[in-house]
């Protein structure tokens, strides 16, 4: 709770019911996006009636914050620490009559959010939804409230149409087939149990050979129609593969995405592919790498049934219930189709709670024993971080038991000395490699991945942490509502579907079943609730070494995710695979469930097994890849981004031919005749799919684009606007309309803004909007957006060039200094337009136009903001600094520029330095025409 108040690296908004947390509400996003410290602006209006003898205005902001009040700055004592408030009087500020409050908000990885109060002589005014707000640039908007939940609108690329309501509709008759099935299974294995002598062993091999062969035929099935580069972050495990593959060494962490990460499966991954003369490109290798992640998926499930065997050695009917869910569970089904390491991570950590609670049982275990958990504790950790939270209750649970034994100290040494060192050995070596870069503990949103980034929504409240429902109701992408509907939807489904930022490209599972089971899975999710908090009682009434290890991990596992969900606040941080190494507890929980609740009652059991029947052969079924469209056109789709043309052109061909009147398959048809450079036939089939779906955005937008690059723009104008339309979500939709509408030399400015209040970080729609003022001679604002541009995308080369040109052309104005301060006091925090603004307040040949301090501060702040190691940015400070006549600081500063830049083998920047030094040397400073830069 500390962090979360207290902790300014925590983007969390602290509860004061005083006010408020509001935002900009613009449309859900889970793209990651680059850091970038945007801007927006809130504003409320409000009357006073009499002039106010006093007003105290308290303020806070994620993350920096310039107030206004009826346009006059507010000065507020620095705060180092964003979720401290600074108060402040204000009645003089205000007087009789309108007025109005301005608070305009930075935040880099995050969206900028306010918090105010002002309070008075009958005065009472807070932030909340009764304030509009404006994102750098965007029409404006009411505010939104930081605590309400956020929902994917018509359009966005993660806004889908199942509803478990809806999908119940449709798939009632199977559940009627399959609790006739139920019934029978049930029932009939009952009958014929009583009436034959059967052993547990027997049972559970039995079980144990049938759920494996039901894995092996899904897997059969699947294998050649899932896309390749389906799953979570599967080409950045891809990637690593790849790189052992053709370099035969590990990678540095800051090589890539994921290449921090422990290498054993990377290692095995690149070894069978390797010995099967494959690589990550060949769709066998794929094959490959899916083929061992579902044998260790398998393996898990067996290990479960053999934990559970050691806990309830007389209890077949625990053993089946626990290692059943464990088999069927949603989230091992999926992610064991994936390449990843989480599978095998879960896998040995499973191993080794085996081998503890084997060691812990028995009680005169030998060292090698202990070896042999050394050795399973290791490579875990040599395969996933995540695998550390097991090892303290492991470690608690043996030393426990030695304790009781008196043992003697050689044989603590002998036996959880030698463990522990074995395990150091194996794994050891990674995590002290690694933490030559500042942690042995390193994680994808680290800065020495070289990637800085965040993602929607970028901020927690405690309102987001206590909500659920939503998964029930609509369970894909429910994580943008609450991190519990987050969990629950990737535990018994793929609510995130696997990984994809966009629907239309995600797997072709069975939606229907997949979004009705979650209402199925209440069950089993009792189970598991009744099942912990037994176990937590039997725990404090009887300490038990099993209990404490599964509950002990379990706990564990859900701070660790609390707390990563705290530190990278974003939707793709709330997945319950996470937890996948703590299956075995959730076997063990939902056994006791089961007792707890049948209590050995045969009219409980029987009932309840049906339902638990129902809901395997569901999770079974919802991940059974049948829609032959859906197949196709997913197939289609992951085809064509991979530049295969030809056959993504082959399987569209079939999506139509499955079902004509489906405007999906049309469009993928449409696309890949397009990509094929078959442009007629493409704007056939794209106005075939406008007539068989003349709601949908995505059928206009198709035919817009078709008609665009066709050069037919008045057409292509009018289906952009139907894609909006049907589609306000669509970012591809806005910006269609916008280039069209620029295109036909029609003003976009308006349509531009409002695509901004959708998606205020496209760097495309800041570009077309400062585009069109420019060419409106709206220098100013099209400084401001083209800044915004090369804040967000700082390799777009030519849109630096095109701010130069509106820089001149502020230069040019007949009001040149005026303009010139205003856009230096809001401009964004884009280190080039710094640097270009702050030259030329130092260099004008015109002294009217010269401002040294003026240009000191912005050269500062853009040293500041690359943490001075550009050095051309140094290179303009120095300059500043000759402007204020500081020849002193100048040549310092270009001495340090001089350095950096050979150090970094940059002549330009050395070559610049030199010629700048000898001017400061002689106490002068530069003068440069900025139309000859």
């Amino acid at each position: 709770m500390w962090l979360c108040q207290r902790d300014p690296r925590i983007n969390f908004l602290p509860l004061d019911k005083r006010a408020e947390w509001i935002i900009f509400p613009s449309a859900v996003d889970v793209k990651a996006r680059g850091v970038a410290n945007l801007d927006a602006l809130f504003r409320r209006d409000f009357t006073l009636q009499r002039p106010a003898s006093t007003a105290f205005l308290t303020v806070r902001a994620a993350k920096q914050l310039q107030l206004t009040i009826n346009d006059r700055k507010v000065d507020l004592v620095a705060n180092h620490n964003w979720k401290d408030a600074s108060t402040v009087e204000v009645s003089g500020l205000l007087h009789e009559g309108p007025n109005r409050i301005e608070a305009r908000v930075f935040n880099d990885n995050g969206p900028p959010a306010l918090w105010l109060s002002l309070i008075g002589d009958q005065l009472l005014l807070h932030s909340d939804q009764n304030w509009i707000a404006s994102f750098a640039g965007s029409a404006w908007r009411p505010a939104a409230l930081a605590s309400s939940p956020r929902f994917p609108g018509q359009g966005n690329s993660i806004d889908s149409s199942e509803r478990t309501i809806t999908s119940l509709t449709k798939v009632w008759p199977l559940w009627l087939l399959f609790g006739a099935v139920a019934l029978l299974f049930c029932a009939g294995g009952n009958w014929w149990l009583n009436r034959h002598s059967t052993s547990a062993d027997w049972m559970t091999i039995v079980m144990i050979f049938g759920f494996a062969s039901l894995w092996l035929i899904l897997f059969w099935h699947n294998a050649q129609i899932l896309p390749a580069s389906v799953g979570f972050d599967a080409s950045y495990h891809l990637n690593y593969i790849k790189y052992l593959q053709e370099h035969h060494r590990l990678p540095l962490p800051a090589q890539g995405m994921v290449m921090f990460h422990p290498p054993l499966y990377y290692i095995i991954s690149a070894v069978v592919l390797s010995l099967f003369n494959q690589t990550t490109t060949d769709p066998s290798g794929i094959l490959l790498l899916r083929t061992l992640t579902m044998l260790f998926g398998i393996a898990q499930f067996v290990l479960v049934f053999a934990t559970l065997r050691l806990i309830f050695p007389n209890r077949t009917d625990l053993q089946v219930v626990g290692g059943a869910l464990v088999a069927f569970l949603p989230m091992q089904l999926y992610m064991s189709h994936n390449p990843t390491n989480e599978t095998l991570a879960a896998l040995l950590v499973s191993a080794s709670l085996y081998f503890a609670l084997r060691i812990a049982k028995s009680g005169a275990a030998t060292w090698k024993s202990y070896c042999v958990l050394g050795l399973l504790i290791g490579v875990a950790l040599l395969t996933k971080a995540t695998a550390v939270l097991a090892v303290p209750f492991i470690v608690l649970t043996l030393a426990y038991q030695l304790a009781c034994e008196r043992a003697s100290v050689t044989r603590w040494a002998g036996t959880l000395g030698s463990m522990l060192l074995i395990a150091t050995l194996i794994c050891g070596w990674h995590y002290t490699r690694v933490s030559q870069y500042g942690s042995p503990l390193v994680g994808g949103s680290d800065p020495i991945n070289g990637v800085f980034w965040w993602q929607d929504d970028g901020y927690h409240t405690i309102s987001y942490f206590t909500r659920f429902g939503e998964s029930l109701v609509r369970p894909l992408f429910s994580v943008t509502v609450s991190f519990l509907d987050g969990l629950y939807s990737t535990l018994w489904g793929d609510g995130l579907c696997s990984g994809v930022s966009n629907l239309s490209v995600r797997p072709p599972w069975n939606y229907n079943l997949m979004c009705a089971g979650y209402l199925l899975s209440l069950l089993p999710t009792l189970l598991l609730a009744i099942g912990l908090i037994a176990s937590l009682w039997r725990l404090f009434r009887a300490p038990r070494f099993d209990i404490f290890i599964f509950v002990g991990l379990s706990l564990a596992m859900a701070v660790a995710l609390v707390y990563y969900n705290l530190t990278v606040p974003c939707y793709g941080s709330a997945k319950a695979f996470y937890g996948l190494s703590a299956l075995v507890p959730l076997g063990f929980f939902a056994a006791v469930g089961w007792n707890v609740v049948t209590n050995g009652r045969k009219w409980r059991q029987l009932p309840i097994a049906i339902l638990l029947t129902v809901w395997a052969m569901n999770s079974f079924g919802s991940f059974w890849i049948y829609d032959p469209v859906a197949q196709h056109v997913t197939t289609a789709m992951h085809l064509s981004v991979g530049k295969r043309s030809d056959a993504a052109l082959t399987e569209a061909k079939k999506a139509v031919a499955a079902d004509p009147s489906n405007a999906a398959a049309r469009i993928a048809l449409a696309s890949a005749l397009d990509d094929a450079e078959q442009s007629s036939e493409a704007l056939e089939e794209a106005e075939r799919a406008t007539e068989l779906a003349p709601l949908d955005g995505t059928t206009h937008l198709k035919l817009g684009m078709l008609l665009f690059k066709q050069n037919k723009l008045e057409r292509a104008i009018e289906e952009a606007r139907l894609a909006v339309a049907f589609a306000p979500e669509n970012t591809q939709a806005h910006l269609l309309l916008l280039v069209s509408l620029f295109y036909h030399n029609e003003d976009p400015v308006d349509a531009a803004r409002e695509a901004l209040a959708v998606s205020p970080y496209d760097a495309d729609i800041h570009h077309l909007l400062g585009a069109a003022l420019a060419r409106k001679r709206d220098s100013m604002e099209a400084f401001h957006q083209l800044t915004y541009c090369v804040l967000i995308r700082p390799d777009r080369t030519e849109v630096r060039s095109e701010l130069h040109l509106v820089l001149l052309a502020l230069i040019n104005s007949p009001d040149a200094a005026k303009n010139l301060h205003r856009a230096a006091s809001s401009i964004p925090d884009a280190t080039v337009a710094l640097d270009e603004l702050a030259w030329v307040f130092a260099t004008h040949p015109s002294k009217e136009l010269r401002d040294g301090n003026e240009a000191v501060r912005l050269a500062e702040h853009a040293c500041a903001l690359t943490k001075r190691t550009n050095p051309l940015l140094l290179a303009t400070l120095a300059t500043a600094y000759a402007e204020t006549g500081n020849f002193a600081q100048a040549i310092s500063t270009i001495q340090e520029s001089i350095s950096k830049a050979r150090s970094n083998n940059n002549t330009d920047a050395i070559a610049l330095g030199e010629k700048l030094f000898g001017f400061f040397q002689a106490n002068k400073p530069i003068r440069q025409d900025p139309n000859s830069r």
